[in-house]
This record gives C-alpha cells, sequence and structure tokens, in this order.
C-alpha cells in the first residue's frame, strides 16, 4: 500500500491526512456528523444499546445488595447449599467487580482489535452468560464463576460505550448522551433496590 493511499484511509487516519504542514488542524470539527443532517433515530438507536449496558451494571449492583439476604439464610432462600459465610457472601457480592477489573484490564487490547460495536456485543454476550451461570449455578463455586464472567461484560462495557457514544453522537448533545450513561447505571441501582 502507497504512502498516499494508507493517509486517505478513513479508519487509519494518520497525523498528515489531517494537520496542514504548518502543524494546524483543518477547520472541519465534525466530519462525519453536522448539527442538522441527523434524525432521532440516528442518534437515539446507537446511544441506547451502550447505554443499557450501564442500566445493567447499575442494576447489577442494586440487586446483588438485596440479594445478599436470601442468599445468607436457608429459610428465606429455600435451598440448602446458599447458607454461605458472610466471606462466602463476599466473594460473590465483589465477584462481578472482580471480573470487571480483569474486563477493563483487557479492554485496551480487545477494543483496538475488535472495535467498539464488537467489544460491546461481546460485553453483551458476557453479560447474558454470567447471568444464565449465576441464575442456573448448582453450587458456590459455579455462582462466583457466573459473577466473573458477568463482571468481565461489565468492564467491557463500561470501557466501550464511553467511547461509542462519544463517536456517533453529534457534537453539540455528546457530552449530554455521555451523562446519560451515567444517569442510567443510578436509575439501575434503584431499580435493583
Amino acid at each position: 500500500m502507497s504512502a498516499a493511499a494508507a493517509s486517505s484511509d478513513p479508519e487509519k487516519p494518520t497525523l498528515s491526512s489531517i494537520a496542514k504542514p504548518s502543524g494546524e488542524f483543518s477547520g472541519l470539527r465534525e466530519p462525519l456528523i453536522n448539527s442538522g443532517s441527523y434524525s432521532f433515530r440516528s442518534v437515539i438507536l446507537p446511544f441506547l444499546f451502550p447505554a443499557f449496558g450501564g442500566l445493567l451494571y447499575g442494576y447489577d449492583i442494586g440487586a446483588t445488595s438485596s440479594g445478599t439476604i436470601s442468599i445468607q439464610s436457608v429459610s428465606v432462600s429455600g435451598i440448602s447449599w446458599y447458607d454461605l459465610s458472610s466471606v462466602q457472601v463476599g466473594l460473590i457480592t465483589s465477584g462481578s467487580l472482580y471480573g470487571a477489573l480483569i474486563g477493563s484490564i483487557l479492554a485496551f487490547k480487545i477494543a483496538d482489535y475488535l472495535g467498539r460495536r464488537k467489544e460491546l456485543l461481546l460485553s453483551s454476550t458476557l453479560y447474558l452468560v454470567g447471568a444464565l451461570v449465576t441464575a442456573l449455578a448448582p453450587n458456590f463455586v459455579v455462582m462466583v464463576i457466573g459473577r466473573l464472567v458477568f463482571g468481565m461484560g461489565i468492564g467491557l462495557a463500561m470501557h466501550a460505550a464511553p467511547m461509542y457514544i462519544a463517536e456517533t453522537a453529534p457534537s453539540h448533545i455528546r457530552g449530554q448522551l455521555i451523562s446519560m450513561k451515567e444517569f442510567l447505571i443510578v436509575f439501575g441501582m434503584l431499580l435493583g433496590y
């Protein structure tokens, strides 16, 4: 591939393709979306998918806090292996946070390799698999593994969502949409309680 062809590739812009030789950047503020050329659907639909990842994260925090009451008591849960110690309940509760730590560390390489959209799809798959494993766990160890997988989905989603929203939103509402994703995390916590 020639140097001229490489610099004109919109997926891999070089500094020379967006800047003048004097070091000034071109006057283009928003090369893909300007303030009058988007529809409601073209803004809201790309926002909702990553924002619901934040809602699920918040819901997990709220629901897990409430769920620890039934996990600690055989009489409330009706399942004998749920009679867990405080340390075991703590591992279940924090399992998603440990998974989120792992997911956010992996996100650096995964995001560059897959891109934002595929990273969000992978995080959704991890959310689903982790939730199913947790819900159907026959014992404590499997439940913690499910929480770790769920948490890895959290780590990937919380990495990719703000960037994906920022990359797809018009500049004059970009900050509002990213803030709305953060609001949905808190709203999810309220729903979980």
